[in-house]
This record gives structure tokens, C-alpha cells and sequence, in this order.
């Protein structure tokens, strides 16, 4: 990179949590910073979601005995394509496999459980009736049942499906190369208002409602053959159990996305907040961008610029995404005519918020790369992984008309042994 200049340029990187990345003493972000100091580190977006609903799942033993168990269903019908053959007769969907690395995975599992819970139950008592089952099919199949039966499984599963549909949505968005780091900190913004909104007494008793029509209420037991940790009333108890799980949560967002403040710049060119700013100029924003690009701008013309944003409602375009409204400018020229306003919003933009995209490059090479094609050569290999990475670019040449004759004459160009005629 010393050939490019980067200690002025480059303004932003982005890694996971891995302590060789993201160590302030000896990590790969230090070094690069001791050498470009405007080089901020941003901890990937997706990477800290992961760790708040992987943490979040471990704080209760509840919480680890349910996900034990979901992870269970999942295993039990890859294991033989019999029992697979028992879950699609019902009409239920394939069960995705646990990835203890990425945590939307589970939330799959959590959302297939759900939809399918009636399905379910039919599949394991078919299983249980068939004659041709071995002995251990038929005691995992009496186990499920009886899980599905429970009543604290089912409570569990409703609150982590509830929880798990807003949390996909901000996983998908987070994980998009083209989100900007502002649209990605509004998201996450949103989900802690969503969390909170959830902890409430209507929000409890509406699953503990749906969980009790589907099995029985644990209030109707006899006090005798509740256990003695449940002899409190079932309902306080699942009642504190719902306020923890959404309480751990509600602790993790803010601690694990806690530089944020640091980024406080970003609320400059926050559309939401242009109205309020044009009453009150943000000087806390403003005296954060100075503090870490400040020789990249020059201040007082950075001020007028944004006054006159803030004022102009012409000047604010449609108030859509970021990488828009950079758009707007350059069409309607005004990248030269307000440059220190195209710049910070070129250096926000800049700013990158996750590298999930940079890593799926690793994963499909792990696909790629199996034991039956280790003899594979270099670029062979390479291109395989080009065209996987870029299959959706792929998908879309396809539908040109002379796509595949294209790819056949260049195939025929080059010198082979076997002379081949392409008609």
C-alpha cells in the first residue's frame, strides 16, 4: 500500500472482534493506525449483532438448555433420509443446521419450529408408530414429543421467534456491502426501540397465552408434582424469565455498540434530524468531525455548508440513503459548488459498517475446496470462486441471447490436443 499514499487517505477499516484484528495494543487496527492516524476502526456490525444474541442465549440456564434441544431437532433428521422422508410427508419444511458462527442460522431453526410446531408434532408420532423404526428413532422421536409438549419449551420458543423476526430483518441489512455505516447505526437504533417496546405486560401475556393453548397451563398442575424450584407461581416465574431475556439484550446492545458515541459525527448528515438541526446548529457533531478528520476539511466553510443544508429543503434531495443523496449532488453539480459538504458526505459513505461480504469470499472457498477436488489447480480453483462470489452478475449474463456462444467460441480459441467443431 506504500505506493498509494494511504496515511492521508485512508479514513476508515473495518474487521470482526478477533483480538489479532481488534486489539487496541498489538492488533492489526493499531498498527495500521500508528501508521494513518485517521484510520478509525469500526467493529463490524454484523459481527457484534452475532455476539449479542450468542451471549444473550447463554446468560440463563433456560436459555442454554432450549437451545441444546432446538439443535437437537435438527440433527435428528439429517441423520437418516427415512425420518427426512416422515417430515416432508407432513408438509413441514427441512430443518437448517446450527452454526454456532453465524447466529441467524439459529434464528432459522427457532422461525421453521414455529411455523411448523403442528407439523411437527404429527411427524414424531408417525415416526412413533411405524413398526420399521429402530429403537433409538423411536426414543429420540418420544423425546420431541414430550418437548413440544412442554410448556417452558414452547414459552421459549415464542419469545426467541418474536425477538429472532425483527433481528433477521437487521442481520440482513447489516450484512449488505452497500449500507453505509450511518443507515446501519439508525437500524440498530431501531431494534434496542424495538426490544424495549416488547418488555412489557401485554407483550408477556400474549405469548404466555398462545404457549398455554398450545399445551396446558402450568397453573392448572397440582402443586404435588411441580418440582420444588417451580413452586412459586408459574406465571411470575415465566414473567421473570421473559423480563431477563429481553434485559440481557437490552444490556448487550449498548455495551457491545458502545463506540458509537465516537462516531457522533455521523448525525450531521442525518436526514431525520435536519429539521431540528436548522433550529440548533450540532456542535457536538461538528467539533467531532474536526477532532478526527479535521485536516481533511476546511471548518469554516464546512459550517456554512451545512447551515445552508439544513435551511435549503431544495438542497436535501428525496432524504433517501446516503450513497442517493451523493448521487443528487454530483447530478445536480453541486459536488463543486459545496465541495466540503460532498466530502463529508463522501467520507461517511466511505465508512465502512460490516465486512460479512469480504469473508463470504473465504466460506465458498471452503465449499469449493472439498477433499474430492484437492488436486485442484491455482486458477482453476480461482475461478470457480470468482463465478461463485459473483453468481448473482453470473445469473445476469445468462439471460443475454449469445451468452453461451460467447463462452464457447473463447473456449474453442485455445490450443488442445482433441480438435473440437462447434456448430
Amino acid at each position: 500500500m506504500q505506493g498509494y499514499n494511504f496515511k492521508d487517505k485512508l479514513v476508515a477499516q473495518t474487521y470482526d472482534g478477533a483480538a489479532v484484528m481488534a486489539s487496541d495494543l498489538n492488533g492489526l487496527q493499531a498498527k495500521v493506525k500508528a501508521i494513518a492516524p485517521s484510520a478509525m476502526f469500526v467493529h463490524c456490525y454484523a459481527h457484534r449483532l452475532n455476539l449479542v444474541l450468542s451471549q444473550g442465549a447463554k446468560c440463563l440456564p433456560e436459555c442454554r438448555i432450549f437451545f441444546a434441544s432446538l439443535s437437537g431437532f435438527a440433527t435428528f433428521f439429517s441423520k437418516s433420509t427415512k425420518r427426512t422422508y416422515f417430515l416432508e410427508s407432513a408438509g413441514c419444511s427441512r430443518l437448517p443446521r446450527n452454526a454456532p458462527t453465524r447466529w441467524n442460522f439459529t434464528s432459522r431453526i427457532v422461525s421453521t419450529v414455529a411455523n411448523n410446531y403442528d407439523g411437527l408434532l404429527q411427524t414424531f408420532e408417525n415416526i412413533i408408530a411405524d413398526t420399521t423404526m429402530d429403537d433409538d428413532t423411536l426414543d429420540c422421536a418420544k423425546g420431541f414429543v414430550r418437548k413440544l409438549e412442554d410448556f417452558e419449551f414452547v414459552f421459549m420458543l415464542y419469545t426467541y421467534e418474536q425477538i429472532f423476526s425483527e433481528t433477521d430483518v437487521v442481520f440482513d441489512i447489516v450484512q449488505q456491502r452497500a449500507m453505509d455505516v450511518l443507515y446501519c447505526k439508525n437500524r440498530i437504533e431501531s431494534l434496542l426501540a424495538f426490544v424495549k417496546e416488547k418488555r412489557s405486560e401485554g407483550a408477556f401475556q400474549a405469548i404466555y397465552a398462545k404457549t398455554a393453548d398450545l399445551t396446558s397451563d402450568p397453573r392448572d398442575e397440582p402443586m404435588r408434582k411441580r418440582r420444588l424450584t417451580q413452586l412459586q407461581d408459574p406465571q411470575v416465574r415465566y414473567r421473570n424469565l421473559y423480563m431477563a431475556i429481553l434485559d440481557n439484550i437490552l444490556e448487550q446492545i449498548p455495551q457491545r455498540f458502545s463506540n458509537l458515541e465516537s462516531m457522533l459525527f455521523l448525525e450531521l448528515v442525518n436526514p431525520g434530524k435536519f429539521d431540528d438541526m436548522r433550529q440548533v446548529f450540532p456542535e457536538e457533531a461538528f467539533q467531532s468531525v474536526l477532532k478526527s478528520y479535521g485536516h481533511h476539511f476546511d471548518s469554516g466553510r464546512l459550517r456554512s455548508e451545512l447551515q445552508v443544508l439544513y435551511s435549503d429543503q431544495d438542497l436535501q434531495g428525496n432524504r433517501g440513503k446516503l450513497c442517493d443523496y451523493l448521487v443528487f449532488l454530483k447530478d445536480m453539480e453541486l459536488d463543486s459548488a459545496m465541495p466540503q459538504l460532498y466530502k463529508l458526505f463522501s467520507l461517511v459513505a466511505t465508512i465502512g459498517a460490516t465486512s460479512a461480504g469480504v469473508e463470504r469470499s473465504f466460506s465458498c472457498l471452503k465449499r469449493l475446496k472439498s477433499y474430492t477436488r484437492n488436486t485442484m489447480g491455482q486458477g482453476r480453483l480461482s475461478s470457480l470462486a470468482l463465478l461463485a462470489i459473483e453468481r448473482t452478475l453470473v445469473k445476469s449474463l445468462e439471460k443475454t441471447p449469445s451468452w453461451y456462444d460467447r463462452v464457447t467460441y473463447h473456449f474453442l480459441e485455445k490450443e488442445r490436443r482433441a480438435e473440437f467443431t462447434f456448430k
